[in-house]
C-alpha cells in the first residue's frame, strides 16, 4: 500500500514538473505554444505545418487570438510579431538590433566562425556594415548610377536576345528551350553580371556562363533547405554527426561551399594583383584598408570576413530578384489581364525602339504598382531574419527579456486582413490614388525590412527588378503551356524564403517587337 501510494506521489510530481516547465515563461511575455525538454516549442510548428513554419506561427496566433506569439526555440525564448505597428517596432528601435548566435549562421563560414554582416552584430556588423556600403555606393550599389543602367541595359538585350533566337552555347539549353524559359535561373547571369560590375567591375562572358548556373543552383537550393527558423541543426549543431542529411546539414553545406568558392577565388586573384598605387575597383579599395588594418589588435578587417561579407551580398542579388519575378510570372498566368496594363502602359510611354529604364519609372504607374503588389503578396522571407533584444524592453505590452530572439512575421502582416481589406487579391490597384497615379504614401508594405537592419540591396533589387520585369513585360507574352494547369500557390516551397518550384515559363515574342 505504501509503494502504490508513494508511485502515485511521484507520478504526480513528475506530471507537476512537467506541467510548470511546459508552461513556464518569462514573466507578461506573449502567449503562445508549450515547450518540451530540448526542442522547446519547435515540434508544435513541424506538427502544425512541417513545410512552412511560418504558416504554423500565423495559425498559433489564431489559436491564441493574438498577433505576437511568445514561445521557445530550443533553450531560446522567442517571439513572432505579425502585426504593422509590432514589425515597424522591431525594425526601428535600437534595443532589437541584436542579432542572435545560432548556427544556421555559423556553417555558412569553413571554420564555423561568426563572419560577415546579416548574421553578426556589434562592432562587426557597424564598421564592416559601414563601408562595405559607403564604397558599393560609389559604384550603383544603393544609388543610381548611370554606368551600372547602361551595362545592365546591354545584359538585359543579350537575355532578350536569347529569348527570341533561342540558346547559342550548350551550357544554354540547361535553362532555355523554344519560347521557354527555366524560372528562376534564366536571369541569373543578368543578375550575377550587375553585381559583379559593382563589386569587382567584371562580367562573366555568354560563352562562359555554364558557372553562373551552377552558382544561381547552389543559391536557391541553400535558401529552400533551410527553414524561418534554422532547422534542428540550428539547435542542435552536434546532430549534423549523426543525421547530415536528414538535418539538412550536408545539402547546407554544399550548396553554401559553391557561393563561397565563387566569391573568394576573385579576392584572391585580386590579392595577387594588388597595388596599392592601382585601385580598380571596391575589391582594391578594401584590401587597401586591410593593409592600413594591419597590426591593430581591435581591426574588424580581414580576408575571411571580406569574403563572407560579401556572400552576405551575393546570396540575394542572385536568388531573390528573379526569384520575384519568376511569382509575377505566375501571377501574369492566373490574371492575363495585368500584364496587358503592364503591357500598354509600356507601349505608350516608352514604345518598342529602346528598353524601359528607370527615367521612364515615374510614368509607368501601373507596372511600378504591380510590382509592389508582387513584393508584398509573395513575400520572400516570410519571417525576416531574426533579431535579438539587446536589453530588457517591452513590445506593445509585454515584456521582452534581453537575448530574446525576435522575428518580425513579414508574411503575416503582408497578409493581414485588418491592414489590407482583401490581402490575398493580386491588385496593383490598392497603391494607386485617383488619377492612376502611383502613392508611395500608400504602400506600408516592408517586404525589405526597415531600420539599421534594413536590407541593404533594396534600391539596386528594386532598380533591377523594374528593368528586368519591363524588358520581358515589352517583347514577350506570358503564356499558358499547352495542356498546362495553372500554378497552383500550395505548390510554393517554404525555406529561408519562399520560392515557387522550378517551372519552364512559355512566352511568346509579341508582334512589332
Amino acid at each position: 500500500m505504501v509503494s502504490v501510494i508513494l508511485l502515485a506521489a511521484f507520478v504526480c510530481m513528475v506530471i507537476y514538473y512537467a506541467y510548470e516547465y511546459a508552461t513556464h515563461r518569462p514573466k507578461n511575455f506573449p502567449p503562445g505554444p508549450p515547450r518540451i525538454p530540448f526542442f522547446g516549442a519547435y515540434l508544435f510548428f513541424l506538427l502544425v505545418n512541417f513545410k512552412s513554419t511560418h504558416s504554423a506561427a500565423l495559425l498559433f496566433s489564431k489559436w491564441y487570438k493574438s498577433k505576437m506569439l511568445g514561445f521557445y526555440l530550443g533553450s531560446y525564448p522567442t517571439v513572432v510579431v505579425h502585426s504593422h505597428e509590432g514589425v515597424k517596432e522591431v525594425l526601428l528601435r535600437p534595443e532589437f538590433d541584436g542579432r542572435p548566435d545560432l548556427f544556421a549562421g555559423r556553417l555558412r563560414e569553413p571554420n564555423f566562425n561568426r563572419k560577415g554582416i546579416f548574421f553578426n552584430d556589434g562592432p562587426i556588423w557597424k564598421v564592416q556594415r559601414r563601408f562595405i556600403l559607403r564604397y558599393l555606393r560609389d559604384f550603383g550599389f544603393g544609388r543610381r548610377f548611370d554606368e551600372l543602367e547602361i551595362f545592365v541595359n546591354e545584359e538585359l538585350m543579350e537575355l532578350v536576345d536569347i529569348m527570341k533566337n533561342g540558346p547559342e552555347y550548350p551550357h544554354e539549353h540547361r535553362f532555355f528551350r523554344k519560347n521557354q524559359a527555366l524560372c528562376p535561373y534564366f536571369m541569373s547571369p543578368v543578375m550575377v553580371n550587375a553585381f559583379l560590375k559593382i563589386f569587382c567591375n567584371e562580367k562573366i562572358p555568354r560563352a562562359d556562363q555554364e558557372a553562373v548556373g551552377d552558382l544561381a543552383m547552389a543559391t536557391e537550393e541553400f535558401q529552400r533547405i533551410a527553414d524561418d527558423y534554422g532547422r534542428l541543426v540550428s539547435l542542435f549543431p552536434w546532430i549534423r554527426h549523426f543525421f547530415p542529411k536528414t538535418s539538412g546539414f550536408k545539402d547546407l553545406a554544399r550548396s553554401n561551399a559553391v557561393i563561397y568558392k565563387f566569391v573568394k577565388n576573385i579576392i584572391v586573384r585580386h590579392e595577387k594583383t594588388f597595388e596599392p598605387d592601382h585601385i580598380r575597383n571596391f575589391v582594391d579599395m578594401y584590401l587597401e584598408e586591410l593593409q592600413r588594418e594591419e597590426g591593430k589588435v581591435d581591426t574588424t578587417f580581414a580576408i575571411d570576413q571580406f569574403i563572407m561579407g560579401i556572400v552576405d551580398f551575393i546570396f540575394p542579388a542572385i536568388s531573390a530578384i528573379s526569384t520575384q519575378l519568376s511569382f509575377l510570372f505566375q501571377w501574369f498566368l492566373r490574371k492575363p489581364e495585368i500584364l496587358k496594363k503592364i503591357q500598354a502602359e509600356i507601349d505608350e510611354v516608352v514604345g518598342n525602339g529602346r528598353l524601359p529604364t528607370l527615367d521612364d519609372r515615374q510614368h509607368l504607374h501601373y507596372t511600378e504598382a504591380s510590382l509592389r503588389e508582387c513584393l508584398r503578396l509573395e513575400t520572400l522571407v516570410p519571417s525576416n531574419l531574426p533579431h535579438r533584444a539587446i536589453a530588457d524592453t517591452e513590445l506593445l505590452g509585454y515584456s521582452i527579456p534581453a537575448d530574446t530572439i525576435v522575428y518580425t512575421g513579414l508574411y503575416g502582416f503582408h497578409n493581414d486582413k485588418d491592414t489590407w481589406g482583401d490581402p490575398e487579391e493580386f491588385r496593383p490597384e490598392r497603391f494607386l490614388d485617383y488619377r492612376g497615379h502611383f502613392s508611395n504614401k500608400k504602400d506600408i508594405s516592408l517586404p525589405f525590412g526597415a531600420g539599421k537592419r534594413l536590407c541593404a540591396g533594396e534600391t539596386f533589387a528594386r532598380n533591377m527588378l523594374f528593368l528586368t520585369a519591363g524588358a520581358i513585360c515589352q517583347n514577350f507574352n506570358i503564356i499558358r503551356g499547352k495542356g498546362e494547369s495553372l500554378p497552383d500557390p500550395k505548390e510554393t516551397i517554404c525555406g529561408l524564403i519562399r520560392t515557387p518550384p522550378d517551372y519552364w515559363v512559355h512566352y511568346e515574342i509579341r508582334e512589332n517587337h
